[in-house]
């Protein structure tokens, strides 16, 4: 059994190497890291050469550190998530991995998680573990759906609600784990989307073939406490995401409406139109220019144009 894991990075080495060194620690053998830089510019190679983790000979093999042959991908731009997930997945499939265990750069996982997915590898095909803050070990990274569609960020509240441990559904791509063989029947990630909302596509994509995802409480993934930031509209009662980078926002609204429109349901996005339509007419007082930006986003996703997130990132 080949496992092949795919770590996407971009401008984070410290938080890189943390991740590196969870990976190589972990209770069972992994076979090949494929490390994807997005064109970084924090000095992230010489950073890995410093530590021995790769090599600065053109050509040299990878480096093998504790049975792991190490691949440094150094893209020539920055794809984004998306794009790097695109090219690590494509490379460690090609490469012959049995199973891909895929993770951005900015969490890292208890050293039995790979150990913990692969019990249920025989029963499902799209295992997450359970993402954990690095700041509090009792609380969730981000709110999780119980049962009765009730929401909960404290770990405890969910063992107890599922007490086999599996979670119906999963938040993705932090550790996720799957067989190389679902990359034939669903493709790769699309790569067009850059950040933000490729995740989910992939695993509405997944979904539609008949795949169950699950999330593991016993496989335990460390990550930073979601602070996406969020403005409270409809007198407070109701929060909003909203961020002032045109880059994120863009790739958010444009992606999330592409997923409302293809899979999840199309009157999601009549819903959101009334919430953001509150937030620039009233919250945020008649904010027409970034209200016009975020109807062009809108109608981006309806119509599946991935272009104008290209424009920010030259700025």
């Amino acid at each position: 059994m080949v496992v092949s894991v795919v770590i996407v990075t971009y401008n984070r080495k410290q938080l890189l190497i943390r991740c590196i060194e969870a990976v190589l620690n972990q209770t069972v053998e992994i076979d090949k890291l494929f490390i994807v830089d997005n064109a970084s510019i924090d000095g992230t190679t010489a950073f890995l050469e410093e530590k021995g983790l790769i090599s600065n000979v053109v050509g040299a093999p990878a480096k093998v550190v504790n049975n792991t042959a190490i691949h440094y991908l150094r893209l020539k731009e920055n794809t984004g998530g998306a794009g790097g997930f695109y090219t690590g997945m494509q490379r460690a499939h090609a490469e012959g991995a049995d199973f891909l265990w895929v993770m951005d750069d900015d969490g890292f996982p208890h050293k039995t998680c790979l150990e913990k997915q692969l019990e249920y590898a025989n029963r499902y095909e799209y295992i997450m573990p359970i993402s954990i803050s690095i700041e509090d070990t009792n609380l969730l990274t981000w709110f999780i759906r119980a049962k009765k569609n009730t929401l909960t960020r404290s770990y405890n509240d969910l063992r107890e609600a599922f007490p086999d441990g599996i979670l119906p559904h999963a938040v993705p791509f932090n550790g996720l784990l799957l067989p190389s063989s679902l990359i034939d029947r669903v493709g790769l990630p699309k790569k067009e989307m850059f950040i933000w909302g490729d995740d989910f596509e992939y695993q509405y994509r997944c979904m539609e073939k008949g795949v169950e995802p699950v999330t593991i409480l016993d496989a335990i993934f460390f990550h930073p406490e979601d602070k996406a930031t969020c403005y409270r509209i409809f007198f407070g009662l109701i929060p909003v995401i909203y961020t002032e980078s045109k880059l994120h926002f863009t790739c958010l609204i444009r992606n999330s409406t592409y997923n409302y429109w293809n899979y999840k349901g199309k009157h999601i996005i009549v819903l959101k139109f009334f919430l953001y339509s509150w937030l620039f007419i009233i919250k945020k007082r008649f904010a027409l220019r970034e209200y016009k930006h975020y109807l062009l986003c809108v109608m981006d996703g309806i119509k599946g144009d991935f272009t104008r997130h290209l424009d920010y990132l030259k700025k």
